[in-house]
Order: structure tokens, then C-alpha cells, then sequence
């Protein structure tokens, strides 16, 4: 498949988004929720487009989704062990998610939903 600049700009976008969150040094959270990651609260295809990005970047292996203690769906960037394989699961879990696994369906109504009980004001992607 053929992937334009664009594309693969949008796709490195999201994944320095979830290092800054997640893998860097001084990164503020072990890992972030998935839809409060996704959702763009004034534009649904925005949404859209952030969950196609953040699919390659799963099916790559760059990034980690998986049920976290609470079965919320949270997204972290996946580190190297030391030995230069990927660190499959979570320290103390054996709860990742195979990307294969994984079919998330959005709707306008599922994304309205979204944005008002989460009560998500700003998009996440935007400030990292």
C-alpha cells in the first residue's frame, strides 16, 4: 500500500504523542487512555483519522494497546528490551492485546457520547 507524506506524517504525529505521554524519560503517565487519546472533541473525523493513525502504529509494534487493571482500553509506546526484542505485556499482567484483536467501531453518536461523560474539553494529540 502506498502511504502519502501526509499519512506518514499524521502517523509519527501520534506516536510522539504517545512517547511524550508514555515512553519518555520524563514522561507524566505509565500509559494514557485510549478514547481520551482519540477523541477530538469538535471534529468526529479527526477522531476518526487519530484511530486509523494510531492502528499502524499497534500493528507495528511502536505502540502497546492493551486493558489496563480496570478493563479501560489505555495506550502506551513500547520499549525495547535490552536484548532488542519488544516488551510484550505490561510488568505484572499478562493482559496485552493482540492488535489482531482489536475492532473499535465509531459512530457520531458513540463519539457525542464520548466527548460529553468524559467531559473532554481539549484534544490530547493537540498539546504533547
Amino acid at each position: 500500500a502506498v502511504v502519502s507524506t501526509q499519512s506518514t506524517g499524521e502517523v509519527l504525529k501520534v506516536l510522539k504523542a504517545v512517547y511524550r505521554l508514555t515512553g519518555a524519560p520524563d514522561a507524566p503517565y505509565p500509559h494514557v487512555p485510549f478514547f481520551e487519546l482519540i477523541v477530538h472533541p469538535t471534529s468526529f473525523s479527526t477522531t476518526v483519522e487519530n484511530m486509523f493513525h494510531l492502528s499502524f502504529l499497534v500493528k507495528d509494534g511502536r505502540v502497546k494497546l492493551f486493558l489496563d487493571e480496570e478493563d479501560i482500553p489505555v495506550v502506551k509506546h513500547r520499549r525495547k528490551d535490552p536484548e532488542g526484542g519488544v516488551i510484550t505485556a505490561t510488568p505484572g499482567t499478562t493482559r496485552a492485546i493482540h492488535p489482531s484483536q482489536v475492532i473499535v467501531s465509531m459512530t457520531m453518536e458513540k463519539w457525542r457520547t464520548l466527548v460529553r461523560e468524559r467531559g473532554i474539553t481539549e484534544p490530547m494529540m493537540d498539546h504533547v
